[in-house]
């Protein structure tokens, strides 16, 4: 069984589907000659999808505009219920650029990923098969975690039926697309890992011209195609993840801790409100901790260090290579306001925790207000 996974997730095939099902990147995927498809039906498929969701997304942030009180926890203080409403608003537009985003730069998106898979072809690697398999795996997992959350923290908060069904379906639906997209992109990375893996066992087996050609045109579309089609996207992402971060402890601190629940109901609360962020946190490390790109690319020195110099041409080619490019970093960023690596990690956690303390500040400053008003 886990062979015919391997099978499936090979060409990142699985990935295609989804996508394509999702309405993200609608190609056909021709196995034979390792290239995306574009057919008159797929393209009506991708731009009736995204009119779909542009006029769902629309109507769901007007009308958590127009009618906030229908969106009212009653258990939830003034500043929780302000941040549910400004959650849900973002995610709906931020819902609303991505679709805009992969539909107009649609042709773009395909001939990168076309051009990757073609690289994975070159390259085959049972170690990427592998891992693009455990990527849908925790994918998997981690939307079954994501929709027990929501589904027993909305109902046991006491949403009406009607804001419940909103609130499932957009939240959902958005950890569906922005964490397949997020995946995806980490797929795609292990995919130039594997490529600079290969070139560089080319060098170490003294095939110089072609493992450096190789070499450069990964770093190349990393450090141009990728980001360009890639950075734009992950931008919204993070800052999405990045605002809802603090929603579960806050709603920890502002109902659980404050005995807003039964005994019976607090632990099951508790265990709901430390995991509600957890899924997009998971997807989110994941995406900014996968960076073999650069450890791979900064083998290279090292390995053309150790090839014997020869006296002729050849040495003059590694010596210019060594002075003019291998100090040349493949940095990828969102769009150029930040870098998505590891160093990233730590600002996002700070600026989480700064979030979190502003929110119980504001929670405080309502609650002495209460108190002063009854007095």
């Amino acid at each position: 069984m886990n062979c015919t996974m391997s099978n499936v997730c090979r060409d990142l095939r699985f990935y295609l589907r989804l996508l394509h099902i999702m309405g993200l990147m609608c190609w056909h995927f021709d196995s034979d000659h390792c290239r995306l498809v574009t057919t008159s039906r797929s393209e009506g498929y991708a731009f009736a999808y995204a009119g779909c969701i542009l006029v769902s997304t629309t109507a769901c942030f007007i009308f958590g505009v127009l009618q906030p009180s229908r969106f009212h926890i009653a258990i939830y203080n003034r500043t929780g219920n302000f941040y549910e409403a400004v959650i849900f608003r973002s995610t709906c537009l931020v819902l609303f650029l991505i679709y805009l985003i992969l539909y107009v730069r649609r042709h773009r998106h395909r001939d990168l990923v076309q051009l990757l898979l073609r690289l994975n072809r070159r390259c085959l690697s049972t170690c990427t098969d592998q891992q693009f398999l455990h990527n849908i795996i925790l994918y998997g997992v981690l939307t079954i975690l994501c929709f027990g959350n929501y589904l027993h923290g909305y109902t046991r908060a006491g949403l009406a039926p009607v804001p419940l069904a909103l609130y499932m379906l957009v939240y959902i639906y958005t950890f569906l697309v922005l964490c397949l997209l997020l995946i995806f992109f980490v797929s795609l990375k292990q995919v130039m890992t594997a490529g600079l893996i290969h070139y560089n066992q080319q060098l170490r087996q003294g095939d110089l011209v072609s493992g450096l050609r190789g070499r450069q045109q990964i770093l190349k579309v990393c450090g141009g195609e990728l980001n360009e089609c890639f950075g734009i996207l992950m931008l919204p992402i993070v800052a999405l993840v990045l605002l809802m971060a603090p929603s579960g402890p806050f709603f920890l601190i502002s109902t659980v801790l404050e005995g807003k629940f039964g005994s019976d109901e607090c632990l099951f609360m508790l265990m709901t409100s430390s995991t509600w962020d957890t899924p997009w946190m998971i997807m989110l490390v994941l995406m900014l901790r996968t960076n073999g790109i650069s450890e791979e690319a900064n083998k290279t020195a090292k390995i053309l260090a150790k090839v014997p110099r020869t006296g002729t041409g050849l040495d003059r080619m590694i010596e210019k290579f060594l002075l003019k490019n291998i100090r040349q970093q493949p940095i990828l960023t969102a769009y150029g306001f930040f870098t998505l690596d590891k160093s990233t990690l730590f600002k996002l956690f700070t600026a989480i925790f700064t979030y979190m303390v502003i929110l119980v500040q504001f929670k405080e400053m309502e609650n002495s207000t209460k108190s002063i008003n009854k007095f």
